[in-house]
């Protein structure tokens, strides 16, 4: 029975995928899903559970989950805050995620701050920047203008690459779980970079992987 529970949990996912978490063949949790009366088919998710879906839910290279909605997307982490308030957000207003995850939206782990400026101040007071040695480099010297050079961003970089996503969705999978509703839709993300959702194994070595390369382009 805890195989069926499982199986009905993570019914949004096609049943390839769900065959190596819960342990069971694809046939199997078919069998399961067509038997509680859950319109499943073989290859994909369905309707606004299936990320191809132009109304479903994505992840945006930022790493924060989008909702599509008539006539544009919305930020969940903001949707679900103007819920929880019970009003709009206005422009200037900042939704921070307290365990740092960008797509665990769960309203526990919201918090609201007035500005950006308040958001900083509770977030990165204390912390020291990240530089690459050509940023460091440059840190002191000066153009023939007279103008400070600026350190090299390596944040544009990851995120070109995906790795911004999909070090959030990594983060999820390993610190939440990979069942936990905030991974709604986001598995392919993983099985796209030849990472296995149901191995720890597989997404800690991704996850090493991700952080040897943050490592790389900070010594450009």
């Amino acid at each position: 029975m805890s195989h069926v529970k499982q199986i009905l949990s993570l019914a949004h996912l096609p049943s390839t995928q769900i065959a190596p978490i819960v342990g069971c063949s694809a046939r199997y949790v078919r069998k399961v899903l067509v038997k509680y009366g859950v319109s499943h088919p073989v290859g994909a998710p369905f309707g606004d559970r299936n990320h191809s879906w132009v109304g479903g839910r994505m992840v945006d290279l930022d790493g924060y989950v989008l909702l599509q909605t008539k006539p544009s997307r919305v930020s969940e982490h903001r949707a679900v805050m103007e819920s929880m308030i019970s009003r709009p957000l206005t422009l200037l207003e900042v939704v921070d995620h307290i365990d740092g995850i960008t797509i665990h939206n769960d309203p526990s782990n919201l918090r609201l701050f007035a500005s950006n400026g308040e958001h900083l101040a509770a977030t990165i007071t204390g912390h020291s920047k990240n530089f690459s040695v050509s940023g460091l480099a440059n840190i002191g010297k000066r153009t023939d203008l007279g103008e400070a050079l600026v350190p090299v961003d390596t944040y544009h970089l990851r995120k070109k690459r995906g790795d911004v996503r999909l070090l959030a969705i990594l983060r999820a999978s390993l610190e939440l779980g990979i069942t936990h509703p905030c991974l709604l839709g986001t598995t392919h993300w993983l099985t796209q970079n030849g990472i296995d959702p149901a191995s720890r194994h597989s997404l800690e070595l991704a996850w090493g992987d991700l952080m040897n390369r943050y490592e790389l382009d900070l010594q450009q």
